[in-house]
């Protein structure tokens, strides 16, 4: 009996064996298999343990904000309105990128205010008058001095853009469209008023019984530039960090947090002339009131109708910081299948 009982379980031994060894074969083959996919990734994808880090060779969308700032100017063909001064823009807005591989398309919305000062060469009027109490005729001279238009404007845009990346940075080239709709101006200015009488040699200047006052500063709000619809050229270029990705490892279409930081320089030109073809006047001085400089009113010259003949273009440029926080959905190739402690075992 003892011996039928050895043979039994030699038997047994013989038919595992083979089936042992079977497994430990097919096992050598994986992770055989799984160091070829391992070693045609970059390194730059890999960490020391040769698993795969952050990087995705597929799709992303993504969406995110981002906070810009720098000089902005309203630039005129306008001889008389000089661009010099220009000011500065600020811009915030929500954005939405498609990646796949080296490809960017990115589009969004956002507001970007600007306040903005145009230099104004100097200008003069003049009106028949006659004195009331002398009954003496002269013409009445306004000389002013020193002008600046100041013009504050909220725009509502539209950003679509496409671009690639290369050497480490990312480069970005589109186009923006652009509707001025809210924002005021004002008009700063000195006024000096002066009489030419016939019968005298020479203007006369401060006399301030007669209404003639020398370099008196004044300044003229007005409602906001009727600006035209805008698209305006714009081009982006920077770098980009990726801040951390935590999607599912290895399958297709999963969503996944996507942490993205960016910081660029931008510059963008308006294509269109906005020129707001409104029909105000230079200047308005009551008859009743002509030296009595508060009741006057002096328009932004790009509102009058002085600048129908001439154009007006938008111009921005400066730093940006774009922070992208969230993957719609990922799409990857499968790099390695498996759990996370699938893939160490595969390196013991």
């Amino acid at each position: 009996m003892k011996s039928n009982h050895y043979h039994i379980i030699l038997l047994l031994l013989l038919m595992v064996m083979p089936l042992s060894a079977v497994g430990q074969t097919r096992a050598l083959n994986e992770h055989s298999k799984a160091k070829k996919v391992v070693s045609s990734i970059p390194d730059k994808h890999l960490n020391k343990s040769g698993l795969r880090t952050t990087a995705y060779d597929g799709i992303h969308h993504l969406v995110g904000f981002h906070l810009d700032g720098g000089y902005s100017s309203l630039l005129s063909t306008m001889p008389s309105l000089s661009s010099n001064l220009g000011g500065y823009g600020l811009g915030f807005g929500l954005d939405y990128c498609y990646n796949n591989k080296k490809l960017i398309l990115q589009t969004g919305l956002s507001l970007r205010w600007q306040d903005v000062g145009n230099g104004v060469r100097n200008d003069s009027l003049s009106f028949s008058m006659v004195d009331s109490d002398s009954k003496t005729p002269f013409t009445l001279r306004y000389d002013f001095q020193d002008r600046k238009d100041i013009s504050r404007n909220l725009y509502l845009q539209v950003p679509i853009m496409a671009g690639t990346y290369f050497y480490g940075f990312y480069f970005l080239a589109g186009l923006k469209l652009s509707l001025a709709f809210a924002g005021n101006t004002e008009v700063h200015t000195t006024i000096t008023t002066s009489g030419d009488y016939d019968k005298y040699i020479g203007p006369v200047y401060q006399m301030d019984n007669h209404g003639f006052r020398d370099h008196v500063e004044e300044i003229y709000r007005n409602d906001r530039l009727k600006l035209r619809f805008d698209v305006m050229a714009c081009a982006e270029i920077g770098r980009e960090w990726s801040m951390g990705n935590y999607g599912k490892r290895g399958y297709k279409k999963q969503s996944a947090k996507d942490y993205r930081l960016r910081l660029s320089a931008f510059a963008e030109f308006g294509i269109l002339d906005i020129e707001p073809h409104t029909e105000n006047d230079a200047y308005v001085i009551p008859k009743n009131t002509p030296y009595d400089f508060i009741t006057f009113n002096v328009n932004p010259v790009a509102s009058t109708k002085a600048m129908w003949d001439y154009s007006l273009h938008n111009l921005t440029a400066g730093i940006r910081i774009s922070f992208f926080f969230f993957g719609i959905q990922t799409t990857e190739k499968c790099i390695l299948c498996g759990a996370l402690g699938d893939e160490k075992r595969m390196w013991k």
